[in-house]
């Protein structure tokens, strides 16, 4: 496979990239246009998955058409020569993002002090670095609440953040006998059953137990219920103040109120930022109604707490929060300038600049981490993976992949304007480069990774499957397709060897299902290509 890429790392999308040993450029994959206006057109653009099937209804391409809308499935049938290819798949519905049954009665709150064993235990844990959302010292409060037989104002909201952060430890395998039978689904449905005092009270307890079903909610792949929560969380983060900096500079200490509050925003925005890239909709929170002052020190700080074996002084520590904040600011931008309303509606030359600046402003991120946990331009199976790597470079490395291919599948636009501009054909390989890269990582990186974070794993490896597929069939005799079809039939493998901790019987099917969509999205791959041949039988009638 040829580099898209000059030497310093830079996007060359100023002469196309030959593709072929002819020198023949490659024409983007591409979505066709609504034909009219009206509801029945953008019905024709939404996933045409069953509602329980979180997975593709949350996966968008190119303009946000849903790969698996009508629209989307029309062209595939065009490119493939085959009708109805997906209705089997389209049909099926996963059982585990349904949460039990909101009127069975709530789980008993465990004793008091074995909720304080566990607030010990999480908060002096890797997961809380990345994931701040209770302060030890605060959450005492939220316990008096929680356990006042009295009932005083507030105590709802408690009760909530007491059921969500026992949903959120159960998630996250914390083992404690104290958790007896109950999963993390019925803590989170426990949590939820206070939605409407908890939206009353707008309490600190409250915004914590909302930004948990979040974590919760977009752990199992749910991320339309994510953002619908996310929005309400960010309501809270306005009125409590934490969308600014504390008035006076503090030295970061999570027992302090304005410290935490600033935490949870970071929390938030990093969620929002990561969600409307994988759907394809609005952010729930706007830059420009923020303070983004990132904390103290704290791009010193995150390279020294991403080093292996960091000791850590967790009440001190500034968190890593689930990505680089500045990559979390990065993804905002990408949003802005290519997937809104008004930048769908860019001329080629305009765009093509906004994914040049970005594609920069990316590589200048990638090269500012430290060189032990910098992502490569590109990974490859003999590329050395360092045995120390913490789950967060692996995801941040995940992540760089991602925004690669979300940034670089913007240029596939450019040729409905009339014609292809030089260097789309570059963008267009960047975006299956990084697709590629996302896949060789993880079937190397795989055994270092918790189990709990096996769905977001799938996400980025469902995303560069669909990359992979939707370039295949846009051009059936590229040079890399037969290499490129090889690295998709392997993915079921990948699929099966991701860890999940204590599999649930919805995961096993959830797994199940995922080998079949890959398995399917190969086959298909085949046959449309034995049909360009002519070694198949004609189109489907």
């Amino acid at each position: 496979m040829q580099n898209p890429r000059s030497a310093t790392g830079a996007s060359i999308i100023t002469s196309p990239v030959p593709t072929t040993e002819s020198g023949a450029a490659q024409k983007p994959a591409t979505l066709p246009e609504p034909s009219g206006e009206g509801p029945g057109v953008q019905s024709t653009l939404q996933s045409r998955a069953g509602p329980g099937n979180v997975i593709l209804n949350n996966l968008a391409y190119f303009r946000g058409h849903y790969v698996f809308s009508e629209q989307g499935q029309r062209w595939i049938e065009a490119q493939v020569g085959e009708r109805n290819v997906f209705d089997k798949l389209l049909s099926l519905e996963l059982p585990w993002p349904q949460l039990p049954d909101s009127s069975a009665p709530l789980p008993e709150l465990p004793h008091r002090s074995d909720v304080e064993m566990l607030i010990v235990v999480y908060t002096s844990s890797p997961e809380s670095l990345v994931f701040p959302v209770v302060s030890r010292s605060i959450f005492k409060d939220t316990l008096d609440l929680a356990y006042n037989p009295a009932q005083p104002a507030g105590s709802a909201s408690a009760k909530a953040c007491v059921y969500a952060f026992l949903s959120l430890v159960s998630l996250f395998g914390f083992e404690c006998s104290i958790l007896g039978t109950m999963d993390c689904r019925s803590y989170a449905s426990a949590a939820q059953s206070f939605l409407t005092a908890v939206i009353q009270q707008m309490t600190l307890d409250g915004l914590q137990s909302l930004i948990m079903l979040v974590q919760l909610q977009y752990f199992v792949g749910d991320l339309q219920s994510a953002a619908t929560t996310l929005s309400i969380a960010t309501r809270f983060l306005y009125t409590l103040g934490a969308h600014v900096p504390p008035t006076s500079p503090l030295a970061y200490d999570k027992r302090n109120r304005e410290c935490h509050l600033r935490d949870l925003f970071w929390l938030c925005y990093s969620f929002d930022k990561d969600i409307c890239l994988r759907t394809g909709q609005p952010p729930c929170m706007n830059d420009t109604h923020c303070d983004l002052t990132l904390p103290p020190d704290y791009v010193r700080l995150r390279d020294r707490n991403l080093q292996p074996n960091t000791p850590q002084r967790y009440e001190h520590t500034t968190p890593l929060f689930p990505w680089d904040l500045c990559l979390s600011m990065l993804k905002s931008q990408v949003h802005q300038d290519l997937y809104t309303a008004h930048s769908l509606k860019k001329p080629a030359p305009e765009l093509l600049s906004s994914i040049r600046n970005l594609d920069e402003k990316l590589d200048g991120w990638r090269v500012s981490l430290p060189a032990a946990f910098r992502p490569a331009l590109y990974f490859f199976p003999a590329t050395p993976v360092s045995a120390d790597l913490k789950t967060i470079t692996v995801m941040l490395r995940l992540a760089y992949y991602h925004c690669v291919t979300v940034i670089h599948q913007a240029s596939s636009r450019c040729d409905r304007a009339g014609p292809i501009p030089a260097g789309i054909a570059s963008s267009t390989r960047l975006s299956i480069a990084a697709s590629r890269s996302t896949l060789w990582y993880l079937e190397r990186v795989l055994p270092l990774v918790h189990g709990e974070c096996f769905r977001i794993i799938l996400f980025y490896a469902i995303t560069a499957v669909l990359t992979l597929f939707c370039n295949i069939i846009s051009d059936l005799h590229d040079s890399d397709t037969v290499e490129n079809i090889n690295l998709l039939q392997n993915v079921p493998r990948l699929i099966r060897s991701i860890p999940v901790r204590n599999r649930t019987l919805g995961e096993v099917i959830h797994l199940q299902y995922l080998d079949g969509l890959t398995t399917e999205l190969g086959s298909i791959c085949v046959r449309a290509i034995s049909r360009s041949q002519g070694d198949a039988p004609g189109a489907d009638a």
